[in-house]
Parts: structure tokens; sequence; C-alpha cells
């Protein structure tokens, strides 16, 4: 008779237990990261509304708004994944109340420096003839997102570092991306044509940052929130925390928007603008499939604290071979489904859009490749020296820069895009072989044989069809993409994936799993 205290019993009940865990929080998570989705489908209507070049100039801003935001935020976003479940429970609160005031007043500074410096910045920013004449008053308005995204960043970080992954989706998706869609439009009817946009995502964004400082008092003690000292032991240690991996945040931003700034760099007036926003169409389509491995890797990073923290090694390389696994499995079909549906998501947008159409297979192709290195860079975050992470990004990025520069006089958007799927790349794998050689975590194994290969074969046969079916007309090609995407996965829980981890995932795979009885882990016909 089996003991109730059987080690190989409590060992299969806690493996199981991690992985519902890392499911859980990365569906979540997942949800919280479809606003790529929905801000891939504000695109089409931002592009009708305003056009190619305003909407250009729109992605330009919000890609230098977006890389000020991991200097402002002095990586309190990572510094909260770190501290928080180290700390005592009477700290959590300082934590939290450090990083957001950090984050906001150096934020405010470079606000303020913006507003001031807005005649010399518009000088190196390239637009069309119809918004020139606006440029400096642009950036005065829009360059007053900067604080309240830095707030939105660090609040929505602050949550997800108590491992609470879902509270953060009402305030990223159904407020900032809503409020912003619907706000953009009206401005636009009542004939704000250029200004329209960026008041919109400032209105928009003011009102997220306001929600996720209340979220941050139904998660902590607000007043101790407020109270938390900016000086002591722990704010030293976190400030140094914070600006010594600040630039692997920043490198990280620059991956996914400085081919945006260094199109509109090269390319001269309205040609700038407008292949900055070809280039973001295709980036944010790129996006969608991303989400996938973000998840895993928002997961991942406060639970690898944990693990590490306790010693628990062996249950925390179970978690990285499973959350790998699961990335790289769902990123094939969903990336196949991109690349057939791609035709027919630009046709809904201005004919020349299609010059985005390479540049998104690219990209899709590269974030289906970093998938496959997994959560690494988010352990590497948390266990590795903090320079380490810097170490990387600089060497990914430096052989971006030199391919971009490289490439995209030569071919534009896609030279853009080749260089940053290799920039990447490098960064994610340098980070997943050091995983391996520096922790001894090597997340493949022949658990991942079968879902592996259902999840690639499905893959195949999507490209097949793009490649080489017949021409459909649209929205056919898009309803044959989200079909095939559906089977696939349908195919990979049913067939592919092991009972373990089809139970990890819930209700809907636990159903289509015919083996797998009862509640209980490890509970497995």
């Amino acid at each position: 008779m089996t003991s109730s205290k059987d080690p190989k019993q409590v060992l299969a009940t806690e493996k199981a237990a991690d992985m519902k865990q890392v499911a859980g929080g990365a569906g979540l998570a997942f949800l919280g990261r479809l606003g790529a989705l929905i801000e891939a489908v504000s695109v089409v209507v931002f592009t009708w509304a305003y056009g190619a070049e305003t909407f250009g100039l729109f992605a330009v801003l919000w890609s230098y708004v977006k890389v000020t935001t991991a200097l402002s935020d002095a990586a309190m976003t990572t510094s909260l994944q770190r501290f928080i479940p180290r700390v005592p429970k009477s700290d959590e609160a300082n934590v939290a109340g450090f990083a957001l005031k950090l984050s906001f007043m150096i934020a405010l500074v470079f606000a303020a420096a913006g507003t001031y410096f807005a005649p010399e910045l518009s000088a190196f920013i390239n637009v069309g003839d119809a918004d020139e004449a606006h440029l400096t008053n642009v950036i005065r308005v829009y360059v007053w997102v900067l604080p309240f995204w830095t707030a939105v960043e660090v609040g929505t970080a602050a949550i997800r570092a108590r491992r609470k992954f879902g509270p953060e989706i009402r305030v990223r998706i159904f407020y900032e991306q809503g409020l912003r869609l619907v706000a953009a439009v009206a401005f636009y009817l009542i004939g704000l044509d250029t200004y329209g946009l960026f008041l919109a995502h400032l209105l928009s964004v003011l009102l997220a940052a306001v929600l996720a400082v209340r979220l941050i008092g139904k998660h902590y003690d607000m007043q101790a929130v407020l109270k938390a000292p900016l000086t002591g032991p722990l704010a030293r240690d976190m400030r140094k925390y914070g600006f010594s991996v600040m630039p692997s945040n920043l490198i990280k931003k620059l991956f996914s928007e400085f081919p945006v700034m260094l199109l509109n760099f090269v390319l001269p007036g309205g040609a700038g603008a407008a292949a900055g926003g070809y280039y973001s169409v295709a980036r944010k389509l790129a996006s969608a499939l991303q989400v996938v491995r973000l998840a895993f890797e928002y997961v991942m990073a406060p639970l690898a604290a944990e693990k590490h923290g306790k010693g628990d090694k062996h249950r925390l390389e179970s978690m990285y071979a499973f959350a790998t696994r699961m990335s790289l499995c769902l990123a094939l079909p969903f990336g196949a489904a991109l690349y057939l549906a791609r035709g027919d998501i630009l046709s809904a947008l201005d004919p020349e859009f299609q010059a985005a159409a390479v540049a998104i297979a690219i990209l899709v192709a590269g974030r289906v490749l970093e998938a496959a290195s997994g959560p690494s860079q988010s352990i590497v975050e948390m266990l590795a020296h903090r320079f380490v992470p810097t170490a990387n990004g600089l060497v990914g990025l430096a052989v971006f820069i030199w391919l971009g520069f490289t490439l995209i006089p030569m071919y534009g958007v896609t030279g853009a895009a080749i260089a940053a799927a290799i920039g990447l790349n490098i960064t994610a794998y340098l980070a997943f072989f050091q995983c391996s050689f520096l922790f001894r975590l090597f997340p493949y194994n022949r658990d991942f044989l079968k879902p592996g290969f259902i999840s690639l074969m499905s893959a195949v046969v999507l490209v097949g069809l793009a490649e080489y079916g017949p021409r459909l007309q649209p929205p056919l090609g898009l309803t044959t993409a989200i079909i095939g995407l559906i089977v696939a996965l349908l195919l990979l829980v049913r067939y592919g994936l092991k009972p373990e981890d089809a139970l990890a995932l819930g209700k809907p795979a636990k159903w289509l799993r015919k083996t797998v009885v009862g509640t209980q882990p490890g509970k497995i016909d």
C-alpha cells in the first residue's frame, strides 16, 4: 500500500501544482498581452482616419516614448519581480511605493525636458508636409504620455510581482486600448486631423494610470505605499539593482522600437514617416505571436526568484521545461497561421501597406525561433549577475544596429525586419545557453518530442497552404488561418500533450484529453 507520504507521490503532486501555476498565470498574462491584438485592429481604423503619414508619425513618437520609459522606470518593473517575493511581507508596500515614486519622478523630469526641447527634438524626426507645421506642438503635448505610461508599467508590474496575473487585463485592454480607439475616432470626427490621435492616447493612458494606482491600493497597504521612504537600505538595494539592469530593459525596448525610429531617421521626409508606419504594422501583427512567449516570461520571473530562493532547482527546471515546451508548441501553429493570414489582414489597409508583407513573414519567423528559447531571459534576469542580461542585450543590439544601417538603405522595411529578427535571437540564445551552462537548467527532454512533432506538422500544413494552395480572396485566407489554428491546437492538446501537461492547462484541455480523469494532480488514467 502506498503511503500518503510517498516521496514519489509528493514529487508528482508538487510538479503538477507547479505546472498548473505556470499555465494558469501564463493564461492570464496572455489575456493581459492581448492588447497587442486589439492594437493591431486599431491600426486599421487609425490609418483609415488619419492616413499613413500621420499614423507613421504616431508610431515613431510612441516608439520614442516606450524607449524613454525603459529609462524613466529605472528598471523598477524588473526590480519588483525580484524583491517582492524575497522581502518580508511588512516590506512589500515599501518596495512597491519606492518603485512607483522613483519612476514617476524621473518620468516627470523627462517630460518637462521634452516639452522645453521640443523644437530641437523635432529636427530629428521626418514627417509629411501636412504634419510638419504641427510637429513641435505635437511633441509638447504627447511627451506627457511618458509619466502616466511609466505609472501604468510599474503599477501593473507591482501586481504581477504578487503573482496576480489577471487584474491588469482590464487596465491594459478595456480601458487603455479601448478608450484610445474610441477617443481617436471621436477626435477625428470633430476635425482634429493631426492632433486627434495623440490627444486620444494621452487621455487613455492617463485613465489607465489612475486605474493602475487603484489596483495597487487593492493589493498593498496604500498608506504604506504613499509613505514608502526614498532612502534607506531597501531603497538603496532596489536603486542599485534597478540602475544596473536598466540597460538590459532599454535594449529590449530598442529591439522592438528602434527599427521604427531608424527607418524614420534614415529615410527622408514623408517616406521616413510612412516607412515607420509600415514597419509598425508588421511589428504589431508579429507581436500577436510574441504574446505567447511573453506570457510565460511574465510568470516565470517571480516564480524563478521564489524557487531559487528556496533552493528548489528541480522544481524550477521542471517549470522551465514546461514553459518552453508550451511556448514553442503554441508559437509554431500560431506563427504559421499569421503567415497564411497576413495578405488578408493587409488588404484591410491602404494598398501601400503591402510593403509590410515580407517584413511580417520575417518577424514571425524570428518570433517562432525566439519562442524556442523559452523564458530563459527572465530566468537569467532573476538568477544571474545583474550585468549579464545587459551584456547579452548589448551583443544582440550591436549586431542589430550594424545590420540595420547596412540593410535599411537597400531594402527599407524588409531590411529593418531582418536586422531586428537576427539581433533579438542572438540575445535570446545567449540567455538560453547561460541557463544551460551557468545554472544547469535545460528545458528540452523526451516530453517535447510528441507535441513538438504535431505542432511542427500543423505549421508545415498551414505554410504549405499559403505557398502552394489556391489563391483565396479576402477574407477566406484569414478564415482558413483561424480554422487551421484551432484544429492545430485541438490536435496538440488531444494527441500531443502528455496527460500532466493537459491537466495543467485546465478544464477545456482536460475535456479534450479523454485519458485525464479526476481533478487531483497525478490522477491520470
